[in-house]
């Protein structure tokens, strides 16, 4: 039969670890976990922008035959409007995010390349929604 493990006198160390191998602070995991689940987030807001723009798109290129011209520009403007809508609160949403941690001495995405990033690919849909637009007017 094997011995219970006995508990650590210390509440940071755990019982089955050695005392010459230092835990590392929870606190400092704390605040990695939070700046990996804020680029987290903000990767699904892109995910979701990118998914949106690409269904507006898709329609246009699939849906010719089933629906009207007008029903199909409609959807599709719809569409990619929302995917701009999450490009920009995906970049809000981790500038918020960003701000409330600035204090903290810790390694995450600089704000200013979440903000390029999204900005980027909203011009990325604006510009096609123009060729959208414009490819309906032929």
């Amino acid at each position: 039969m094997t011995a219970p493990a006995t508990a650590s006198k210390n509440p940071d160390q755990p019982a089955n670890e050695t005392a010459d191998k230092p835990c590392p602070d929870r606190n400092v995991l704390a605040m990695d976990r939070t700046v990996l689940a804020n680029e987290r987030t903000y990767q699904a807001w892109l995910r979701t922008g990118l998914a949106a723009l690409a269904s507006g798109l898709g329609a246009v290129k699939f849906l010719k035959e089933v629906l009207p011209p007008g029903v199909l520009l409609a959807i599709a403007t719809l569409l990619i409007l929302l995917g701009i809508a999450a490009f920009l609160q995906a970049s809000w949403r981790y500038s918020h995010i960003h701000v409330r941690m600035a204090h903290l001495d810790i390694d995450a995405m600089p704000k200013w390349l979440a903000r390029a990033i999204s900005l980027v690919l909203v011009a990325c849909a604006i510009l096609a929604w123009i060729g959208l637009l414009m490819n309906a007017a032929r």
